[in-house]
């Protein structure tokens, strides 16, 4: 199961091996007819399970769009923005919920660990569509790259979806954006090398680039299908990253299609 979708007024289902499967009140079942129809009371159930019925604690994570429980288990939240002087100041009238189950696979990244770090590290970038596992791989790497090397590892970890990982040599800061994140850590930390997920905008590949032009080694991911669809990204900057990781899009959750030097060459 990697999530679970619930939209007031519609059909409760997950998402199983790919595949949609519903809920009905005797199990998972592939008849949607038979499925249990999401309530708004469901989702604010929902919600107070995820915040411990401490929905203003959370509010911060709110107004970006999710919810992350203390088991690492992110929640993507859809409703009314309400905004004051052009800043958001909550979001309201939640009408569905995107919940995104976290997976640990041991030794999901032992193919990319074998291929770029049994010498070095470098400034790796592993780009595939969203739950195509990204996050599961930074994960185990995370604690590969504890085990195996004497290096401070940081991890910037924005969405809190790395709760379970830990170890001697691993900061972890949470729930502050990439930037600010790095730049107070580089000096506080003084990590070797730093762990984050998701580039998707401008600061945060500023922050990838203070890393990599720090003498910090970093390992990211980022959206897209293709070297292409990187290049193709008005926030892309070159010569941050000495390899690219390329998920296949069209096979399992972790399958590696391709690997890249920092020209875009196939190695």
């Amino acid at each position: 199961m990697s999530e679970i979708r619930l939209r007031q007024g519609f059909a409760v289902f997950g998402i199983f091996g790919g595949e949609k499967v519903y809920l009905s009140e005797s199990g998972p079942t592939l008849n949607k007819g038979d499925a249990i129809i999401c309530s708004g009371q469901d989702i604010l159930r929902c919600m107070e399970f995820a915040t411990e019925k401490s929905l203003y604690a959370f509010n911060d994570r709110l107004k970006r769009g999710f919810l992350t429980t203390k088991d690492g288990v992110r929640i993507g939240v859809a409703g009314d923005c309400v905004f004051e002087d052009d800043r958001i100041v909550t979001v309201k009238n939640i009408s569905s919920l995107n919940i995104r189950i976290p997976h640990e696979i041991k030794d999901c990244s032992q193919k990319i660990y074998n291929k770029l770090f049994l010498r070095e590290v470098f400034n790796t970038l592993i780009i595939a569509p969203p739950s195509k596992g990204k996050t599961t791989i930074l994960k185990d790497l995370a604690r590969k790259l504890n085990d195996y090397l004497n290096s401070s590892i940081l991890i910037i970890d924005e969405r809190g979806e790395f709760s379970t990982v830990c170890g001697e040599n691993i900061d972890v800061v949470k729930f502050s954006n990439k930037l600010y994140a790095l730049e107070y850590s580089i000096r506080s930390m003084s990590p070797q090398i730093v762990i984050t997920d998701e580039l998707q905008s401008c600061n945060d590949w500023q922050s990838a680039k203070i890393a990599a032009f720090s003498g910090v080694k970093i390992i990211a991911s980022c959206h897209g299908k293709s070297i292409e669809d990187l290049r193709n990204k008005d926030y892309f900057i070159k010569n941050v990253f000495e390899r690219y990781i390329v998920l296949d899009a069209e096979k399992s959750a972790g399958t590696v299609k391709g690997f890249y030097d920092g020209d875009f060459n196939e190695i």
